[in-house]
């Protein structure tokens, strides 16, 4: 084994770390021989196997990270020979076993390959055991999107493994998209048409279980994780399916359209209600226009009608730049790494013109006010739909406009000369300034004064702090010009070091736009 193969072995073992590998690993990925490629993938099969619980699991997906960019790498350069081989990546494949959630990126290998041995492999791979995850299959599939290939060597072969549910969506959504971008005459699915009429209502009446509660008597032991799942693989499938029946073009399958439609869940509705417009049933454009209402749907809904040529039987305060900008943070809110579905209630706060980073001219900025009432006290906050979307752990209901705008636009701007470093982890240059911006406020009468953020804001230094002052605490960011305080008005969801630092960045941007702007 050589000395940089033994490097990546030992790298493997370490807990997972955000900071990237030593640059002489990166390089040997990048200029080793084929076949010391051959040898990791051997020497991988003489460790330990990583199991889904083992932190280190995300090691052996940076690997294969590696291996994909060396690969893209030869592929554009058109080298004549490819490693590692076909059989050496089905054997780590099966090696790894089916729990593995780093897998499938040695099938997306095969996929970005593209001849008729790799694809073979790939197809007998998918449907034998497919990857544990509806992301993990989308990924193995994800090459296919960004280049063209024989799609006979593909379809219809896959559709064998839509018996995986865990596939199913991804393998529908490629079959719609080569569709819809002209790669092949008619729908590979088209011979299965009524299979995927009978799954689409198997979908729908498990979902409509779901949203009755009777799916809890007939699976009594399904934890709401399981449900959730279900949910949200449901959805994917339930929208990949109304794509391919209206593309397919089946005037006469209609019914399980409908009774998609007459599901609760918006996205699905909007799914089905495009189905339908495409195969020219007037019904879907009037639920459409429907939609249009809800905010959390609006965007796709405008996509749609747009795309359709129905955009007319949309109403104009839906198309407005607030309408787009309320659906944006709404659409945002109901992600499920946010709040995992879309708040009870949304208003206005604030439009106004502003510059904003990113953009030469004043931008229409929007602010939103958001409810979300689920039994208690109602949780409330702001957001910004345009020009950015975002929205904040932290309890933004009593900060002014001004600051609000600016908390945002200094969450989101980057620059090589705007950074920041923990208090942890300064330099002794840094160091020496933090220090003494310690002192400064310990004689302004700021106590108990805990460093967490130094940053570089152009030729600004500055340094946020936790502090006390008299009896209440705060948060405090000081540089040679001033100090900025927040005294915390309640403990939940109370301000944060870095969240004051973010407004101080966003005044000092607005305040070059200004000077700018004169």
């Amino acid at each position: 084994m050589n000395v940089e193969i033994s490097a990546i072995i030992n790298l493997l073992s370490q807990p997972p770390s955000h900071q990237r590998w030593p640059v002489a690993v990166e390089t040997w990925f990048s200029g080793c021989e084929h076949h010391e490629l051959s040898e990791l993938v051997g020497v991988l099969q003489q460790q330990e196997p990583p199991l889904p619980t083992d932190p280190e699991e995300t090691n052996w997906g940076r690997l294969f990270e590696h291996m994909l960019q060396r690969q893209r790498t030869d592929l554009a350069a058109e080298q004549s020979m490819i490693a590692p081989s076909v059989k050496e990546l089905s054997e780590l494949y099966e090696f790894l076993g089916p729990a593995s959630r780093v897998r499938h990126l040695l099938l997306a290998l095969l996929a970005q390959r593209s001849d008729s041995l790799s694809i073979e492999e790939l197809l007998s791979l998918l449907i034998e055991s497919p990857p544990i995850e509806v992301s993990g299959v989308a990924i193995a599939l994800s090459p296919f999107l960004q280049s063209d290939t024989d799609w006979d060597l593909l379809f219809p072969r896959l559709f064998q493994a839509l018996s995986h549910p865990v596939a199913a969506s991804a393998i529908l959504d490629l079959s719609n998209f080569i569709t819809r971008q002209g790669k092949v005459p008619q729908h590979p699915a088209v011979e299965l048409v009524d299979q995927l009429e009978q799954l689409l209502k198997g979908v729908v009446n498990q979902l409509a279980s779901i949203e009755d509660g009777s799916i809890t008597k007939t699976a009594v032991n399904l934890t709401p994780e399981d449900i959730a799942s279900q949910v949200n693989e449901g959805i994917a499938l339930a929208s990949a399916l109304c794509d391919a029946i209206a593309l397919i073009g089946d005037i006469d399958k209609t019914a399980a359209l409908f009774q998609a439609m007459d599901l609760a869940h918006r996205r699905i509705q909007a799914e089905a209600a495009a189905a339908l417009v495409r195969l020219g049933v007037e019904a879907g454009s009037q639920r459409l226009g429907g939609l249009a209402e809800e905010p959390s749907v609006r965007l796709r809904v405008l996509a749609y009608a747009e795309e359709l040529g129905v955009l007319s039987e949309i109403a104009s305060q839906h198309q407005s730049l607030e309408a787009r900008a309320e659906g944006t943070l709404a659409l945002h809110l109901a992600e499920p790494h946010v709040m995992g579905l879309p708040p009870t209630k949304l208003e206005i706060y604030d439009h106004s013109q502003r510059h904003w980073p990113g953009f030469e001219e004043a931008q229409d900025c929007f602010l939103f006010k958001y409810e979300y009432s689920l039994g208690g006290e109602p949780f409330c906050n702001i957001g910004i739909g345009a020009p950015e979307v975002l929205s904040s752990g932290t309890d933004l209901t009593r900060f002014s406009v001004d600051d609000l705008y600016a908390y945002f636009a200094g969450k989101i701007v980057s620059h090589t000369d705007i950074f920041e470093m923990s208090a942890d982890d300064l330099d002794s240059q840094a160091q020496v300034k933090a220090t003494r911006y310690q002192q400064l406020l310990r004689e302004a009468g700021y106590e108990e004064v805990s460093p967490i953020t130094f940053g570089f804001f152009f030729e600004h230094q500055a340094l946020a702090v936790t502090a006390r002052k008299g009896d209440q605490f705060g948060v405090v960011v000081i540089d040679d010009t001033g100090i900025l305080w927040f005294a915390h008005i309640s403990m939940e969801r109370a301000m944060t070091a870095d969240d004051a630092y973010y407004i101080y960045k966003g005044r000092k941007l607005f305040e070059s736009f200004e000077t700018l702007a004169e």
